[in-house]
């Protein structure tokens, strides 16, 4: 497909990953077990770099949002313009959370006692500060927790000692770069976070994986080539990718013409205003033509070089532990998955749009639907409503079934579950777990 293109593919896009991952059953505890959810707040949690927000969602200083992972809780606050900073969410006092939702601030004064701190977690105000002669004013700044941005992201790590972030991210920043791929460049216009009743690890898989699109989601067999996808692994790395194209249909079902391909990929963008083309044509092309035409009319002139695997394939890295990006300009869906506060069998699945032609508005906050909810309450998703309940009503019913597996765990395929595995072993790595 790639050497059928109508221009030319970069090496981004033919760089391969194929490490074997070895093939042995996930252990179903991981799933649900209270010790082995422990394990991971400190083993991965209090370890690893992970996304707490974008820079859109504190865009002016004093502006802040709470982080809560697990017993943690960070304000992740902008200082100034180019200052960013993640301050423990304590008063060293007493211990009371200083803030319980987001906001703006000029400094944090803890609602019991009056103590409060500068943005900037320099100490500003003691009361009855003849009383505390034994505290060191300007050493009683509020703790700080390590933070770096990439893309328009603001990561955060608990660990002092972490390698950088650029380290951590290993190739991914790369292929964003040598594309013009920029999420850095693109605009939060979207946000959705919700609540599934299963681990955090069951709803990240069932995002990393096309395998079970013929089932779950029959009506993209017809322009998605489930089967036909790319999964890349590479040596000695975190993170993987896919790449899921489309403008052919499923090999999982039966044949159909290429105008019939054509009209089901197209049918989401007012397919009976859209001209097929007479004689012979290729769907991925003619599908490509389509995104590319309405990109640059958008202002996204960038678009014009472009390949048509870039514009429509589905192509996404997995940041480990819990980040799915988008790339290409297909789409600009973005996925986090995160425990839901301490309970090893939910989870909170954020949903954002980074859209490259909208210009920052300020702060979008994030629309939350409960556990038993339809996508539909969250219109703004337009067509991927559908997408999504149909993956989300899979989640419960695999939490319920792991814990009644009888066997060791869950079987992955050999290739297209290889990305599955792939994470499990690198999350053992931080666990040290077997």
């Amino acid at each position: 497909m790639l050497a059928a293109d109508n221009r030319a593919v970069p090496d981004v896009l033919l760089n391969k990953g194929e490490a074997e991952v070895t093939l042995k059953p996930i252990p179903k505890e991981r799933y649900y077990s209270a010790e082995f959810a422990s394990k991971e707040f400190d083993g991965v949690w209090g370890k690893a770099w992970q996304m707490a927000c974008r820079v859109e969602d504190i865009p002016e200083k004093g502006d802040y949002l709470v982080y809560q992972i697990g017993d943690t809780s960070l304000l992740i606050v902008r200082v100034s313009e180019d200052s960013v900073k993640a301050l423990h969410n304590v008063c060293l006092h007493r211990g009371r959370l200083l803030r319980d939702e987001d906001g703006k601030a000029r400094d944090f004064k803890c609602p019991f006692h009056g103590f409060a701190w500068h943005i900037d977690g320099r100490c500003k105000f003691i009361p009855n500060e003849w009383d505390f002669g034994h505290i060191d004013k300007d050493a009683f700044g509020l703790p700080e927790a390590r933070v770096e941005l990439w893309e328009g992201f603001v990561f955060v790590n608990l660990n002092a000692d972490a390698e950088p972030l650029e380290d951590f991210l290993e190739n991914v920043p790369e292929a964003y770069r040598t594309r013009g791929w920029s999420l850095g460049a693109r605009t939060k216009t979207v946000h959705v976070q919700k609540i599934n009743r299963c681990n955090w690890k069951v709803a990240l898989e069932a995002f990393i994986e096309s395998f079970h699109v013929t089932e779950t989601h029959r009506g993209a067999a017809p322009y998605l080539g489930d089967a036909n996808t790319q999964y890349d692994v590479w040596e000695n790395s975190k993170h993987t990718r896919m790449i899921s194209p489309r403008g052919l249909h499923s090999p999982n079902i039966r044949p159909i013409s290429d105008v019939e391909v054509f009209r089901a990929a197209v049918r989401g963008v007012a397919a009976d205003e859209i001209e097929v083309p007479d004689g012979e044509f290729e769907p991925r092309a003619a599908i490509g033509q389509l995104r590319r035409q309405g990109l640059v009319e958008s202002g996204v002139e960038v678009a014009e070089q472009a390949t048509d695997s870039e514009l429509i394939d589905t192509i996404h890295y997995h940041i480990f532990p819990n980040l799915v990006c988008w790339a290409g300009w297909g789409s600009y869906l973005v996925y986090r998955f995160r425990p839901y506060k301490k309970d090893p069998e939910m989870s909170v699945m954020d949903i954002m749009f980074l859209d490259p032609a909208a210009e920052p508005s300020g702060r979008l906050e994030p629309q939350i639907i409960g556990p038993d909810a339809s996508h539909h309450e969250a219109p703004q998703l337009g067509g991927y409503c559908d997408v999504f309940d149909e993956d989300s009503g899979n989640l419960e019913s695999l939490q319920h079934g792991l814990r009644a597996m009888t066997t060791a765990g869950p079987v992955t395929a050999s290739y297209q579950e290889a990305r599955i595995r792939h994470f499990h072993e690198i999350l053992g790595q931080y666990i040290k777990d077997d």
